[in-house]
């Protein structure tokens, strides 16, 4: 039965499966065209664990663009945010270059998407050669 489960735990123990899918965050966040091939199971596990970190590069670029217009005694406020998140998302990416370029695929999901999730598109591509999983290739809505 499936009753209460939330997520697949792809057969590995807890802190492999959050490396694994933070490992294939950042492969996507670096790749040019923001797109990459897995397995099928690790591409919706995937859309499922980084909407939420896509969620917080969205609310950073949008406090940053806000900071340039603000009044001076809000500022110092949105900066404080823009720090928080920022921080937040490094949790995840371990890496200060991947944060910014995050930051400005939060602005480019802001500019093209009003909605909320639905970050990601998954297309079926075929199966592995060696043992047959079927392959997916999973692509950032930018």
């Amino acid at each position: 039965m499936r009753h209460r489960k939330r997520y697949k735990k792809l057969r590995r123990y807890t802190e492999h499966r959050l490396s694994m899918l933070k490992n294939l965050f950042k492969n996507i966040i670096a790749s040019p065209r923001l797109e990459i091939v897995t397995t099928l199971a690790r591409a919706k596990s995937l859309s499922k664990f980084a909407s939420k970190i896509l969620t917080y590069c969205r609310k950073a670029a949008k406090i940053k663009s806000l900071i340039n217009t603000a009044p001076e005694d809000k500022k110092e406020k949105l900066k404080t945010e823009l720090v928080n998140l920022s921080r937040k998302i490094y949790t995840y990416l371990g890496n200060r270059k991947l944060v910014k370029s995050a930051i400005d695929i939060g602005s480019l999901l802001n500019s093209k998407n009003k909605e909320k999730g639905g970050y990601f598109s998954i297309y079926r591509v075929g199966f592995r050669r060696g043992d047959c999983a079927p392959q997916a290739l999973i692509r950032i809505n930018a």
